[in-house]
């Protein structure tokens, strides 16, 4: 018999490709090479009987056929992936939350409590990909200072002040600084993203710099520059959750009082398009408890410094 439907897998990576994602994008999502995935575009085009993408260089772009077709298909590949998934998460699946790296280790830090209450078991991925949640690789998201992207709705968490901490006692042999305009003078640690922290700190301090004068070294994360400090390496700046570790410990003490928020939030991102994990309800307010104490117990530490 003369088979009447193409591939579903051809179909599904027609439609991610069809939607702005890149042939490479598309294949590190399926396992697949770029080469491959553009091999199964052109048998969808050949079973067809059309083409669906004028090409040109290295890139696709969709024809009058193309998006007729793609307006069709697309919420059929949606339905068949949302159902397929209700039924996965029937089968209590571990709930997967991405995050970044300092924020996991905060995060599970809080997480055998949780778990040993609701019987729940989370996951817990290390990325800032979006392309995680819209995909359902994973079921919510904790980022920060991320804008949120179509298809995906965000809940608020937590804006964080920020403090200037330090060692003890710095590896250069100076004293801390007990004044904020002596910060400038000192070598500082911050992250590489979100760019700019000190910058906006010092703004926000009503302190004039003078451009391209800071002593500052970044770090991929805040982790990493929490420990780069503690060892006495510079002045940082601490936020609540990461930091709350250090300044417990006695690692990283306050340099000078004034905290100040720098437009960063922490978000709980989740796809609009998929079944929501049927603990999600449970996490999220969890979730809110905890980020509310921890930076209750950040607010805390500043007034007992």
């Amino acid at each position: 018999m003369l088979r009447k439907a193409p591939p579903l897998e051809s179909v599904e990576i027609f439609v991610a490709a069809a939607q702005g994602n890149s042939l490479r994008a598309v294949g590190r999502r399926l396992a697949l090479s770029p080469s491959a995935v553009s091999r199964r575009i052109a048998a969808l085009e050949q079973f067809l009987g059309t083409q669906l993408f004028d090409r040109a260089a290295q890139s696709l772009a969709l024809n009058a056929v193309g998006e007729r077709y793609l307006e069709d298909v697309a919420p059929a590949i949606r339905s068949i992936q949302n159902a397929t998934e209700a039924i996965r998460l029937g089968e209590a699946r571990a709930l997967r939350v991405a995050t970044s790296h300092s924020l996991g280790g905060w995060l599970l830090s809080h997480l055998p409590a949780f778990q040993r209450e609701t019987g729940v078991d989370v996951e817990i991925a290390v990325t800032r990909d979006v392309q995680t949640l819209a995909s359902g690789e994973v079921h919510l998201a904790i980022w920060g200072d991320l804008a949120v992207p179509a298809g995906i709705a965000a809940v608020h968490l937590l804006t964080p002040e920020t403090v200037p901490v330090c060692a003890p006692h710095l590896a250069d042999g100076r004293a801390m600084p007990t004044a904020e305009a002596e910060l400038p003078h000192y070598p500082l640690v911050s992250v590489r993203q979100p760019v700019g922290l000190w910058e906006r700190w010092f703004a926000m301090a009503g302190l004039e710099l003078e451009t391209g004068k800071l002593n500052l070294r970044s770090f991929d994360t805040l982790q990493l520059a929490y420990e780069a400090a503690a060892a006495g390496s510079g002045i940082t700046l601490a936020m609540p959750l990461i930091s709350n570790s250090f300044l417990a410990g006695g690692r990283l003490v306050v340099c000078t009082r004034r905290a100040f928020p720098l437009g960063a939030s922490y978000q709980l991102f989740r796809s609009v398009e998929r079944p929501q994990h049927p603990a999600a309800d449970i996490f999220t307010p969890w979730l809110r408890e905890q980020i509310d104490r921890s930076a209750a117990e950040f607010r805390g530490m500043l007034q007992a410094a």
